[in-house]
């Protein structure tokens, strides 16, 4: 297993020769984000087409488990908790992009534990491209719900005039939160598939297999806490002044 979090170390990744995408190495990362884009709109297009039409069966459960019992059984556990964090009336509206950017943020860290390839996780553009994809949706959320004079009342923290100093130190607060996100899940993605692929390296049986396993842990925690994030940060933008 070859693991790599940047594009420019170890052996040319397979990323780099897909068709119709650039096979320069520095694209490496892109190059899978696409992927993983491309991945998920075929699937879920193949799911629609699926379950069009069979609505009413796929909504009374099923007495044996199956794989649609498991994927329903996670779905409504992820609704429940992105509802539970921002609320039953936003809740609805944010569960669609916070659920989509979880389940993006994780294939894109388990890309990287491919041998022979790298996670786009792992490369700063990538995980701050995700980061302003937070930052634009929670304060649009922000707008929607209190409109745009009323969220801009929420950085005055309900003192008025006396709250624009803090109102300073909070917008600059919020234009960072893009920059350590995706500085948090770069980091966190980059230094796993580092070590991973260095242990795989030194030994190549027996050895990566527990790391591996590892790995998918690290991938998924680190995609759930993307997605908690998101949502908290959604939770706080839609609160309405008392």
């Amino acid at each position: 297993m070859q693991s790599h979090g940047s594009a420019h170390h170890g052996p040319e990744s397979w990323l780099t020769k897909l068709p119709f995408l650039p096979q320069q190495r520095e694209w490496e990362s892109v190059n899978g984000a696409v992927l993983v884009f491309v991945l998920i709109l075929v699937v879920s297009l193949l799911v629609n087409r699926i379950i069009k039409g069979k609505i009413q069966e796929n909504v009374i459960p099923r007495p044996k488990v199956g794989l649609f019992s498991v994927i329903d059984l996670l779905v409504e556990a992820l609704y429940n908790l992105i509802v539970g964090i921002v609320g039953h009336h936003y809740g609805a509206y944010a569960f669609p992009f916070i659920a989509s950017i979880f389940i993006y943020v994780l294939l894109n860290n388990l890309l990287g534990l491919l041998p022979m390839s790298a996670s786009p996780s792992a490369a700063f553009p990538i995980a701050f491209a995700l980061g302003i994809s937070s930052f634009i949706f929670y304060n649009w959320m922000g707008v929607k719900a209190n409109g745009l004079i009323g969220y801009g009342k929420h950085f005055l923290m309900g003192l008025g005039v006396f709250g624009i100093p803090i109102a300073g130190v909070e917008m600059i607060s919020h234009v960072i939160r893009p920059f350590t996100l995706g500085l948090r899940l770069r980091t966190n993605m980059h230094i796993d598939h580092m070590l991973a692929g260095a242990f795989a390296e030194l030994c190549k049986w027996i050895v990566p297999v527990p790391l591996l396993l590892f790995g998918v842990v690290v991938c998924t925690i680190q995609a759930f806490l993307f997605a908690v994030l998101t949502a908290v940060y959604v939770q706080m933008a839609t609160e309405h002044e008392e």
